[in-house]
């Protein structure tokens, strides 16, 4: 579907006949009302291939404008709309326009009566809940190249040679026999908004070019946890997609998704949805998704949904040094400001390689300085708001919110941040000179199973990572299988090499006082010592979380005071509430999309006081148990009724008979965690 604005100079008639078309001689102009009958009579008979309306007439100045299906042609309607009109016209002008201003150009032509109203054709066309959520979306226009040359030199000034350039020669590949609908779709990856959106405008114009689109219109849609495209109605996407048929839907998908074992807060339902439009829309409308270079869980949630799509991948090159500084170099000869060595100091490293998404943020930063300092000294003691943020606030990243929104922690929550804030403190010192010895990051978790431990250390690595104080950011988990040896000899190597692992990392040790806990003392005390020892030697690379029961832990470190004197943090996990607990039972619901009926609450509640003074008892792992018991249970229930019975409520619901009590001495040891 395309909208346009359409221009024109009518030669047939005078200005004298022209007057009695404007809207204060309808009362007494028949002409006039014959031609409103007629325009309106027209719309209806021209629906099934396009619309076309007048807006205003002034003088000999013709505005009309036009809706267009994919399978009409603008060409063959509008000589025959004219014609019956009994309008001739000259220096006829045809642009394709947005949504938006065709709305301003019915509105006019509702205003002048030629129209029934606006509210008429946008039922007919099916498109009034666009007018309404007009908010949820936004519509761009792309400039059209026609050269390959033109558009392979914009590519290598994004730095996306590797991947784009092929595509534009493949896109220029002369097509032997023309076809409706797109063989392939896109999926961008970078960190950088605006160079996405430029990645966007070079395929759309190759596209355009070489005939595979109709539509210089595309619609950009955002995917947003509160708000945005992805995030309204499924209804009135599946309208945008249609009237982008000829056209293109971008999909800018700003949610990361969290590890697999993690509860997710509706962002997969949202990337689902975005792969079912995608799918059924496919020949019609081209989809392009832009997602963050690093969300592999995203792309993968994404693809499942996809069917039989193709996508062609493009990302940002991966430059040297020496290419880095040339392009931070042009950077700043295209902007007209002369370069120093504090331009190329994000640069220094010769044995990385730099994407253009980090290096348009360095150019910024060094830019945004520059304006301050050098071109208006005059602001020169005025500081970033960035810098203020930073001071106010030390932690950020997708981690930390991630950690910020999982159901109760609320103790372990402030050490972890406080752990952080100091942790980075320390690095200011450094950084500006100051005499800091960077301290000792070695944690303990204690508190019982189920209680969220694991999820807690593996986001806690990657929050380290976002604040620049680890350089990997991952987890690696050990426990005394991973670190004892079976033979003399064995054990410190076997240590080393876990640490070498976790380089840049966090070592997670679970239980470690199963290192020395009534076992022969012989192999368990080589692995502490050298533990200790390792923790010492790289205190700046790796980061130390011994976990397990709070008790246990306390008697493991007064066997080692060398251990306890290492040990910056203590993180106490406490145990769930009844009210937590319920919470973490309707989001594993609702991550299968099941719903939790009346009256399971107060069911429940009883089954968890009684099993919370457990000795035993798992927390979060206990509600996954009893989840999955009510499945269990539901399914008897199901497999019971009658066929001309069920329903989809009735397959998705859980109710209260489907839960019962369980023995709360579950061995399980896999590890969950829980976000709201």
């Amino acid at each position: 579907m395309q909208f346009y604005k359409i221009e024109a100079e009518i030669t047939n008639l005078s200005n004298k006949q022209l007057s009695k078309f404007t809207s204060v001689n309808y009362d007494r102009s028949s002409d006039a009302r014959l031609l409103q009958t007629k325009l309106n009579i027209m719309c209806d008979t021209l629906y099934n291939d396009c619309i076309v309306f007048i807006a205003s007439v002034k003088s000999k100045e013709l505005l009309m404008g036009a809706v267009v299906h994919s399978t009409a042609t603008l060409e063959d309607i509008l000589p025959r709309y004219l014609i019956a009109i009994d309008f001739e016209v000259k220096n006829l002008r045809i642009d394709e326009i947005t949504l938006k201003t065709l709305n301003e150009i019915l509105e006019l032509s509702s205003q002048n009566d030629f129209i029934k109203g606006s509210h008429y054709f946008y039922e007919r066309l099916e498109l009034e809940d666009l007018r309404q959520n007009s908010e949820k979306y936004s519509e761009s226009m792309f400039t059209v190249y026609a050269f390959l040359e033109e558009l392979v030199e914009k590519a290598s000034s994004l730095l996306c040679r590797a991947s784009l350039k092929p595509e534009l020669h493949r896109i220029f590949q002369p097509t032997l026999r023309p076809a409706a609908g797109h063989p392939v779709h896109y999926i961008i990856q970078t960190d950088d908004n605006d160079i996405g959106d430029e990645i966007v405008r070079i395929l759309l114009s190759g596209l355009y070019a070489n005939g595979r689109l109709k539509s210089r219109r595309y619609i950009k849609g955002r995917m947003q946890k509160t708000r945005g495209f992805f995030g309204s109605n499924e209804d009135i996407c599946k309208t945008l997609y249609k009237t982008c048929e000829g056209g293109a839907v971008v999909v800018n998908m700003l949610v990361n998704l969290a590890d697999e074992d993690d509860i997710l807060t509706g962002d997969a339902e949202k990337v689902e949805m975005a792969g079912r439009l995608a799918l059924a829309h496919r020949n019609k409308t081209l989809s392009i998704f832009i997602v963050p270079r690093a969300a592999e869980r995203l792309k993968f949630v994404l693809r499942e949904h996809l069917g039989n799509m193709t996508l062609v991948e493009i990302t940002e090159d991966d430059v040297s040094a020496e290419e880095a500084k040339a392009f931070l170099k042009q950077c700043a000869r295209e902007n007209n400001v002369r370069v120093d060595k504090a331009l190329y100091r994000d640069v220094a490293d010769l044995k990385k390689t730099y994407s253009v998404s980090e290096l348009k943020k360095s150019f910024n930063d060094w830019y945004d300085n520059q304006l301050k300092t050098r071109c208006y000294k005059q602001y020169a003691q005025f500081e970033s708001v960035g810098r203020i943020v930073s001071k106010k606030k030390m932690l950020f990243g997708d981690a930390a919110r991630e950690l910020d929104k999982m159901i109760g922690l609320t103790e372990a929550k402030a050490v972890i941040n406080d752990a952080v804030d100091y942790f980075k403190a320390q690095k200011l010192f450094t950084e500006n000179g100051i005499d800091s010895n960077r301290p000792a990051m070695h944690m303990i978790f204690t508190g019982s199973p189920g209680t969220a431990k694991t999820s807690a250390a593996r986001l806690f690595a990657r929050i380290m990572k976002d604040n620049g104080l680890l350089s990997v950011g991952k987890l690696v988990e050990v426990g005394r299988a991973d670190l004892v040896g079976k033979y003399v000899g064995w054990t410190a190597p076997t240590v080393i090499s876990k640490f070498k692992e976790a380089m840049g990392s966090v070592l997670f040790i679970d239980e470690a006082y199963s290192l020395v806990d009534d076992r022969d003392g012989l192999y368990g005390d080589e692995a502490i010592s050298t533990i200790v020892q390792e923790m010492e030697n790289r205190r700046e690379d790796v980061v130390v979380i011994f976990a397990g029961y709070t008790d246990k832990m306390e008697s493991f470190l007064q066997k080692n005071p060398g251990l306890r004197s290492r040990i910056a943090f203590h993180v106490p996990f406490a145990d769930y509430n009844t009210e937590e607990l319920y919470e973490i039972l309707c989001l594993l619901a609702k991550k299968e999309k099941m719903l939790i009926g009346e009256g399971v609450r107060e069911k429940i509640v009883p089954i968890l006081e009684n099993a919370m003074h457990e000795a035993d008892f798992g927390n979060g792992r206990f509600m996954r148990n009893l989840y999955e018991s009510a499945r269990m249970k539901q399914s008897g229930r199901l497999v019971s009724l009658d066929s001309d019975k069920i329903t989809k409520k009735i397959l998705t619901t859980l109710i209260a008979d489907d839960f019962e009590a369980l023995p709360v001495h579950n061995k399980r040891i896999d590890k969950i965690g829980f976000i709201a």
